[in-house]
């Protein structure tokens, strides 16, 4: 009986104290990798074109929109006009999708190729039975609540029969949030 006593105390003192996330312990690129395989599985599940992993699009985008926010400690949806008129930017997804697919991007005479862009967010503060692909099924389930949200999550991303790409960045904030950002682009190709 002491021995099950004894062994009750430590599982329930272990299921109390377990630990929950923090800024420290809190792992981005697990979060990340998560969130991007839930979502095309999610894409899968409803028979919607899976999405391509773009690290541009994370440099220039995901990582910066995600960190900006959670350092405000508010939420909102950053303006990205000036960095998504520059011609770089879209060169850049454009050489990405050029070195992948070996496709043409649309390019008018102003020489900025034609690429469409999307952003769904998320904040949540977490709980100690989350784990990291719970959190990205919650994102996810959460988008599907909002109209805009849902739409853009529902959307094709092919053009010319090719794959549309995706990245996304997520990071606990001072305020005990965690923030994610996935962002989508459709590449126009000839």
């Amino acid at each position: 009986m002491k021995k099950l006593s004894l062994l009750f105390s430590v599982l329930l003192s272990s299921f109390c104290f377990s630990q929950s996330f923090t800024k420290s312990n809190f792992n981005s690129d697990a979060m990340n990798l998560s969130m991007r395989k839930k979502f095309n599985e999610f894409r899968k599940s409803r028979n919607l074109d899976t999405l391509i992993f773009s690290k541009s699009l994370y440099d220039t985008i995901s990582y910066i929109n995600c960190m900006e926010v959670a350092k405000t400690g508010t939420f909102y949806h950053p303006d990205i006009t000036k960095r998504w008129k520059k011609v770089g930017v879209k060169n850049l997804i454009a050489k990405e999708s050029k070195s992948l697919f070996n496709d043409s991007v649309i390019t008018p005479a102003d020489g900025i190729p034609l690429i469409e862009y999307w952003e769904n967010a998320f904040r949540f503060q977490p709980n100690k039975e989350y784990d990291y692909d719970f959190m990205a099924e919650l994102a996810i389930e959460s988008w599907e609540l909002s109209p805009g949200h849902k739409k853009t999550q529902n959307s094709s991303f092919t053009s010319d029969g090719l794959p549309g790409f995706f990245s996304c960045h997520s990071t606990f904030a001072d305020n005990g949030y965690v923030y994610i950002y996935i962002n989508f682009v459709r590449v126009l190709r000839d």
